[in-house]
Formats: structure tokens, sequence, C-alpha cells
């Protein structure tokens, strides 16, 4: 499981978008190695970074995966309209 947390992978994202364009992530999904799908729950967002002039949004999160409190570094690319996700400290 460990290094499937250390690649660029795609997800599935649930996020809410406020009036202003402000994302906030709130839960993702993704198959891991063994094509199981692996849910997991935002508990905090640590930084961000949602500058409408880059070519996407940038999200470090703070989740529990297995029991163990995790850093998810999530990135919104706004013209493929796709999230993606690698482990921080990888």
């Amino acid at each position: 499981m460990e290094t499937i947390l250390c690649i660029d992978t795609p997800v599935q994202m649930i996020s809410c978008t406020d009036t202003n364009g402000k994302i906030t992530p709130m839960r993702f999904r993704f198959r891991d190695r063994n094509g199981e799908l692996i849910t997991i729950n935002i508990d905090k967002i640590l930084s961000t970074d949602q500058e409408h002039s880059s070519l996407g949004a940038n999200f470090v999160c703070a989740a529990s995966l297995y029991g163990t409190q995790r850093t998810f570094r999530l990135r919104y690319n706004y013209y493929a309209h796709e999230w993606r996700m690698a482990g921080v400290g990888c």
C-alpha cells in the first residue's frame, strides 16, 4: 500500500465549491494495486493554493488510513477537470 501513495494516482473526489469558486475537498477514493477501492475521508486541510491564474488547485490534507494518520497531496487540474493524489514525505 505504501508505494501506491507515493505515485501520482487519479482519484474520484467529493468536494464542495462555494459561490466564489473556492474548492473544499471532503472525501476521495482510489484503487490500490490489488484493485480494491479505498475511500479516504479528509479530516483536515493543512494548506491550500487555489490561485485561479495557475493550472490548478493544490491541497495538503490530513486523513486516517487503516487507523494511521497520513498526509496527502491532492491536485485539481482546472483544464482537465481531474483530481490526482500523491502521499507527502515519500
